[in-house]
């Protein structure tokens, strides 16, 4: 069964009786729930501003305030839960007709495009003024009188109290898209309806409702093009539809697209396939190099967006959504399994060389890079252990102090760990084990003088094994630097060029060292649940029933025994990593 969104459901809010029944289910006191929706004044309850819409109007964003925002978070969750154990998963997600405001049911705009790929006809429209639509009498009915909640009429005013600001759902609140969407569910039935009776596929995305069909001439009943101003107008079947589901269509925006045309719903062309519209993609790739390059980035007009300078992260998230719509259509495959025969796409290596300035080259801290997950828990316990140095607890910890790093939550470091995600593996190879990391060593020192820095980059740290699989490592540094020394792995450190250090385990003489044995003997022969632990695992090799491997060991024994592992053996290489940030 897919993982829950929420601890409670359907079933625990329809046994809800009042307030404090409520309050439970969203892990609050009754008390601190009636004083958040009853007692606080509204100039309180939400900070209002206006952003500026793509056709130059205002639109308003009542953004709550931090104990109500939580409170409608925890209720989000629990209505999406309900949503689900109502809906389920969908089998056929092209299929679902609402493809917006969903968790866990693997719906997207991706999905909602896919419906109308190769259509004769695309009909677009809105729905006007959305959020503001749903106001405090129409939640809390929609809660009473709904035959899956049939809620008490108490809880159902709690809920639309908590959910509703100034008579309507305020767009900002948590809460507000799930509502939405349950309250939405009575249109697309109508429109599923008429888009059956009349052979069109229906589906639609918020507020954005499309129609598509391959009939010869498009149904007048949901749209037609009006011979006295040439543009296209809502059908009757269709306007009535909607206005008796409580809605009002937008009437500047009717958008109808012929196949001779660039035909898209939520902003994806889908002429022939799911894509993202070559005009985005341009601007996109536009920012992106400009950022690299100059450091700041202008937005075109190819990207419709009313902010005119762009941040990184906003470059990052408009190359992700590339990423993720181009990638559907490709094999999952990393980099660097692309030859010369069979190059990369474009938006692959744009997205890397953009990865890597805005993680890597921009980063405010001192980056660290390990071979696997796991290391990154066993400097983190052994900076908890050591703390009290004076370096360490400077150069490596924000405060200092032992007792603000007991709490888990939090960034309480002075350097950045890299995570081992998906993205990170694919684009950089840094998805774990250190036969990759050579490469990226050699990419990172041929992109540093290409990109733009408003300061000095902070040093980059790759802690590697001091065993046999780091020979690569030690040839790829003796290549690079032109040492005429030996490159083995005995020095503290290894400075490669520019901002790039390598750091080998202290070995002290030893042989194929690798991190763990810098853990007291006793911890490596602990057993879980009758098992051993086995460290050297051959790629592809699984684990016998006799045995648990690293990540087990890094959290099952060396996190759950946080202040009992000695992790005095890692005191030289965490004042290697201080040495290192006090020579930049």
């Amino acid at each position: 069964m897919t993982k829950r969104i929420y601890d409670y459901g359907l079933e625990e809010l329809k046994a809800c009786g009042n307030l404090s029944h409520l309050a439970f289910l969203l892990g609050v006191e009754p008390k601190f729930l009636s004083r958040q929706i009853y007692k606080t004044d509204d100039q309180l309850k939400y900070h209002s501003f206006e952003i500026a819409k793509k056709n130059g109007t205002k639109r308003t964003i009542n953004a709550p305030n931090k104990n109500l925002k939580f409170i409608q978070s925890r209720l989000s969750r629990l209505l999406y839960q309900c949503y689900f154990d109502i809906h389920g998963k969908p089998d056929f997600p092209a299929r679902a007709t609402s493809h917006g405001f969903q968790k866990n049911r693997d719906l997207s705009i991706y999905t909602n495009a896919v419906r109308h790929i190769g259509r004769k006809y695309v009909l677009n429209a809105d729905i006007e003024n959305f959020f503001p639509t749903f106001n405090f009498g129409r939640v809390r009915c929609y809660f009473i009188k709904n035959k899956h909640f049939t809620l008490s009429e108490t809880v159902a005013t709690v809920i639309a109290q908590t959910a509703c600001f100034q008579n309507a759902l305020p767009q900002g609140a948590p809460s507000s898209p799930i509502i939405s969407e349950f309250i939405t569910q009575a249109l697309d039935y109508k429109l599923q309806s008429l888009a059956k009776k009349y052979r069109c596929t229906y589906s639609r995305y918020a507020d954005d409702i499309t129609f598509s069909t391959n009939l010869s001439e498009f149904p007048s009943h949901i749209g037609f093009l009006s011979p006295d101003t040439e543009n296209w107008s809502v059908g009757k079947s269709f306007e009535k539809s909607v206005l008796s589901s409580g809605f009002k269509l937008n009437a500047t925006k009717i958008r109808m697209q012929q196949q001779n045309q660039r035909q898209a719903t939520t902003n994806l062309t889908v002429n022939r396939k799911v894509n993202i519209g070559s005009y985005y993609y341009k601007g996109v790739r536009f920012a992106a190099y400009s950022m690299m390059k100059n450091g700041k980035a202008i937005a075109t007009g190819k990207l419709s967006l009313t902010a005119k300078e762009l941040n990184s992260h906003q470059i990052w998230g408009m190359l992700c959504h590339v990423h993720d719509i181009k990638g559907r259509g490709l094999h999952h495959t990393a980099l660097r399994n692309y030859t010369n025969a069979h190059p990369a796409p474009h938006y692959l290596r744009l997205i890397k060389d953009f990865f890597h300035y805005h993680r890597i080259h921009t980063s405010a801290k001192p980056i660290v890079i390990c071979e696997g997950k796991t290391d990154y828990i066993y400097l983190k316990e052994a900076i908890r252990w050591n703390v009290a140095n004076q370096r360490i607890g400077k150069l490596l910890v924000k405060s200092g102090k032992l007792s603000d790093l007991k709490n888990t939550k939090g960034d309480h470091w002075l350097v950045d760990f890299v995570n081992h995600s998906d993205m990170a593996g694919d684009l950089l190879d840094l998805a774990g084990g250190g036969g990759d990391l050579p490469k990226f060593m050699t990419y990172h020192l041929d992109r540093f003088d290409k990109l733009h820095s408003d300061a000095p980059p902070k040093p980059v740290i790759i802690i590697v094994d001091n065993d046999s699989q780091s020979d690569g490592m030690w040839s790829t540094i003796k290549r690079i630097t032109g040492s005429k020394a030996a490159v083995d792995g005995t020095k503290p450190y290894y400075h490669v060029g520019k901002n790039l250090y390598v750091v080998p385990i202290p070995a002290g003489g030893a042989k194929d060292f690798y991190i763990e044995k810098l853990f007291p003997d006793h911890w490596l022969k602990e057993k879980l649940g009758g098992k051993s632990l086995k460290i050297i695992q051959k790629k592809g090799e699984k684990l016998t029933a006799d045995h648990y491997g690293k990540t087990d060991f890094a959290n099952k024994v060396i996190k759950a025994n946080r202040g009992k592992v000695d992790c005095s053996a890692f005191l030289p290489l965490l004042l290697t990593l201080c040495d290192i940030i006090e020579s930049k």
